[in-house]
């Protein structure tokens, strides 16, 4: 059976995709987890997110993917034993030393390498399954047959985003927004970078103003540069068949309500094709495309606070 994964900005999501049918949620450990804050949990909140998952028979992972500064190994061991102590199901990681590091200390922890670990090839999987992981975010620009193949050279379970965002480099891989602002915090000692999501901080969206190619005239103006959000349905059929492991909603920043529905509808639609070997795609498309409307809306939203807070140099965005 295909795992459906879920968003978990706060303890209210995680509850409402549990009940909307997800079989896991991931949530952001504070600090390390790639986004804002305000989206990210402390251990008293993550404590109580793995017992909502739990009593509804599902997972948490710990999403601990931001890329760590020389010297903050010994924290994130102390981080690792406390998530371990919870009884978390899985972490979510980036850099390839830590995943040797979780896998030697604690080899019964399910290790995910994120997608911003910009796995691209069968080698490159290897080496990370060799590390430790267990399973792999298949990138975006990835076709089906180069998943598949990676999954049968190495092992690794095959991780799919159905929701999220593509991006004109690869997702994780971008240092813009550090370049648009960049401030430095620490969070509990932890080095904090806001305007750079790579090393834990948010990312302003630079690529979503108004561009100009210049030179010895004007090339192009009022561009944007590709970063589209995308919801996934006519190929998720195949990707069920071929023996996809997990396909992932991305949206922590969006409201509850949002994420409910859209993980509801993932989950009649997957329900609907493993039972029956068919599904009206095309009262699924007008249900999916109502969605996301919606979250167009938020999104657009979002990108303009992100935007003004760039320009102030906020810190809580």
């Amino acid at each position: 059976m295909v795992e459906l994964l879920g968003p978990g900005g706060n303890l209210e999501m995680i509850e409402a995709v549990f009940k909307a049918g997800a079989d896991s949620v991931y949530a952001g450990v504070l600090g390390w987890s790639r986004r804002s804050k305000k989206y990210e949990m402390r251990d008293e909140e993550l404590k109580k997110a793995v017992k909502i998952a739990h009593d509804y028979g599902g997972m948490l992972r710990a999403a601990i993917n931001a890329m760590p500064k020389p010297g903050e190994e010994r924290m994130y061991i102390e981080r690792l034993d406390a998530l371990y102590s919870m009884n978390i199901d899985a972490v979510i990681l980036n850099d390839i030393g830590l995943m040797k590091a979780t896998e030697e200390r604690y080899p019964d922890l399910k290790i995910v390498a994120s997608i911003g670990a910009s796995i691209l090839n069968r080698e490159e999987a290897m080496l990370y399954r060799e590390a430790g992981a267990d399973m792999f975010v298949a990138d975006c620009k990835m076709n089906l047959d180069e998943m598949v193949e990676i999954k049968k050279y190495t092992g690794l379970g095959v991780e799919v985003l159905i929701h999220a965002n593509t991006d004109f480099t690869y997702l994780g891989r971008c240092w813009m927004s550090s370049y648009k602002s960049l401030k430095y915090e620490t969070v509990d000692g932890k080095a904090y970078y806001i305007g750079s999501p790579n090393r834990g901080g948010v990312c302003f969206r630079p690529c979503l103003l108004g561009w100009k190619l210049t030179g010895e005239r004007v090339y192009a103006s009022d561009f944007k540069l590709p970063n589209d959000m995308f919801l996934m349905l006519d190929e998720i059929p195949e990707m069920i068949d071929r023996g996809v492991d997990c396909l992932k909603i991305q949206g922590r920043e969006y409201s509850v309500q949002l994420i409910h529905d859209l993980v509801r509808l993932y989950r009649n639609f997957i329900d609907d094709y493993i039972e029956r070997g068919e599904v009206d795609m095309e009262a699924y498309r007008s249900e999916l495309d109502a969605i996301a409307e919606k979250r167009d809306s938020e999104r657009l939203r979002r990108t303009l606070e992100l935007m003004r807070a760039a320009r102030a140099e906020k810190s809580e965005v």
